[in-house]
């Protein structure tokens, strides 16, 4: 847990020094996924469950029940959308005059979605879910480990950065989609 919070905190306060401590590491897909993305990537379902059951939202209550399955279904359906992002990243290197490589893109794709994770958590707050806007540095902790990490080269960045905002927002689009059709909110 200490090598989490003080890898969240270099993300957040020096992403540039962070990313090069990140760039020389070998950490494999699993343990990406074992002791970073899956405690991460849990805060937003489960902040606005625990925030729309408390206190509901829009005026009204889910059910307890109806609310964590919801939760529970966009955090496993959240976990394969990330791989997903991360190779069309790793897809899309080469046309940057990158490289490809998959553990690679998805270290990057997972610790640049570490703003946007922390700040799902005002979602357990009425009224700070506007906060959720502050999500949006993780584009800039994206843009800061693109070169270090896929190799693309300083006068791509800026395209390629788009480029993968555009697919994280078409990704967050289908996940929403595909979790509202598995498990509709259902207020009382």
């Amino acid at each position: 847990m200490k090598e989490l919070i003080s890898r969240v905190k270099g993300l957040i306060l020096a992403p540039q020094k962070e990313w090069e401590l990140i760039e020389t590491e070998r950490t494999s897909i699993f343990d990406l996924y074992r002791r970073y993305i899956v405690i991460l990537a849990a805060i937003p379902p489960f902040a606005s469950f625990l925030g729309a059951w408390l206190f509901g939202a829009r005026g009204l209550h889910p059910t307890f029940t109806a609310g964590l399955f919801r939760a529970a279904v966009q955090y496993l359906l959240s976990l394969p959308a990330l791989f997903v992002v991360a190779f069309v990243i790793s897809m899309a290197a080469p046309h940057f005059d990158g490289k490809s490589d998959d553990r690679r893109a998805l270290t990057l794709a997972a610790y640049s979605y570490t703003p946007a994770w922390l700040a799902a958590g005002f979602g357990l707050v009425p009224g700070l879910r506007f906060l959720d806007v502050l999500g949006f540095y993780g584009v800039y902790v994206f843009s800061q480990g693109l070169t270090r990490m896929m190799r693309v080269p300083k006068d791509n960045l800026d395209v390629f950065t788009l480029v993968t905002l555009f697919l994280t927002v078409a990704m967050g689009a289908l996940h929403a989609w595909i979790v509202s059709a598995i498990a509709p909110q259902q207020l009382i």
